[in-house]
């Protein structure tokens, strides 16, 4: 069994709850308890930008708990009217609608005091759920933080590696015609659509993550990365989609073909094929130094590709010595399509090469 940190300081967070609540004489200990669990968040960011908006929410149900108990004697239907007025509040007029459940908690633990006694009561549990909220905010801050930094950065390399593959893999099947099977599309989608998920998680959980050792301007500031790893998150899905664009174009090549009896590719085709295969070792070369940057570590910088000068002329050898058919005007729309996909993959590497980091967030 793994028992994380999280864990651990969820229980700590009770344990310590519990125990103010006993030193204050405050009572029932229990709702502070539930509140520290409630309240532990995952990102140290979000602990620490939801602390204020919790301590907002958790006043506004202790208000509209006591004012609706005090007028409703009824449990059950003191308890039904508060959860319909915080639902309200909080999704039409002050728009948190992710602290409904924290205030419905907060407001049913407030009603279930007893009635002969109920503004005592009330207010001994209003105390021990911000004594849960606050102490489970604390730990959060200070005991072993969130650090996703590292994490984010092997699953944003773990998804350029495959995006990679793909779009390599593409232009070799429009070349040479070795079309996918369906299955295979569909699980190489199922695949790319995970790990862009788990990397845009990680991202949200990086970027909310308050890191409580820098403050204000700093060329240390870790954060000062975050324009990268969310340019590069781009960059990833950008080759993923011409992948996608380069095997539908290899399935039309290859009827085209077959429509026209196969004919022999020509010298100048084949001319094309070899600068593309040149531009693409350039390109994936750039993007091997790219993931040393994204990792932190020292990275080459290179020029940008020149890559139309040199397919202009030929093309133009092309043009004299083919002739102007149908046939070769859509051979042409799609090597140009097929050019300027590989064109990007090498420029927007060698832009994000070149990218001057931010120095705040």
């Amino acid at each position: 069994m793994n028992i994380g940190a999280r864990t651990l300081k969820t229980s700590l967070a009770v344990a310590v709850s519990v125990y103010i609540c006993i030193l204050l004489d405050i009572e029932p200990s229990l709702f502070a308890a539930t509140s520290a669990v409630v309240c532990m968040q995952q990102s140290l960011g979000r602990s620490f930008r939801n602390a204020l908006e919790e301590i907002m929410v958790n006043i506004i149900a202790i208000i509209v708990a006591v004012a609706i108990g005090l007028a409703i004697p009824l449990q059950f239907l003191s308890m039904a009217l508060a959860t319909i007025v915080l639902i309200i509040i909080f999704t039409t007029v002050i728009k948190v609608p992710n602290q409904i459940v924290l205030a419905v908690i907060s407001a049913i633990f407030i009603l279930a005091s007893p009635q002969e006694q109920f503004l005592s009561h009330a207010v001994s549990r209003s105390l021990a759920i911000l004594i849960g909220l606050v102490t489970a905010n604390v730990i959060n801050l200070t005991i072993v933080p969130p650090r996703y930094q590292k994490v984010l950065e092997d699953k944003l390399i773990e998804l350029n590696n495959f995006a990679v593959r793909m779009f390599v893999d593409a232009v070799n099947r429009y070349l040479y015609l070795n079309l996918a099977s369906e299955e295979e599309m569909h699980k190489n989608k199922a695949e790319f659509n995970s790990l862009f998920q788990e990397a845009e998680n990680l991202y949200d959980l990086y970027r909310k993550e308050w890191n409580v050792l820098w403050f204000g301007k700093n060329k240390k500031d870790p954060k000062a990365r975050k324009p990268l790893y969310k340019e590069y998150l781009n960059y990833s899905r950008g080759l993923w989609q011409r992948s996608q664009d380069l095997l539908f174009l290899a399935a039309e090549r290859k009827t085209r073909r077959e429509e026209a009896n196969d004919p022999a590719v020509s010298a100048e085709f084949e001319h094309v094929f070899e600068m593309l295969h040149n531009v693409m070792f350039s390109a994936t070369s750039y993007n091997l130094q790219l993931q040393k940057k994204v990792k932190g570590e020292e990275a080459a910088q290179f020029p940008e590709l020149r890559v139309w000068s040199k397919l202009h002329a030929i093309l133009n050898e092309w043009q004299e010595n083919t002739p102007s058919t149908s046939f070769y005007y859509h051979a042409l729309i799609e090597l140009s399509v097929v050019t300027y996909s590989i064109r990007w993959f090498a420029k927007e590497s060698s832009r994000l090469l070149n990218l001057e980091m931010e120095m705040s967030v």
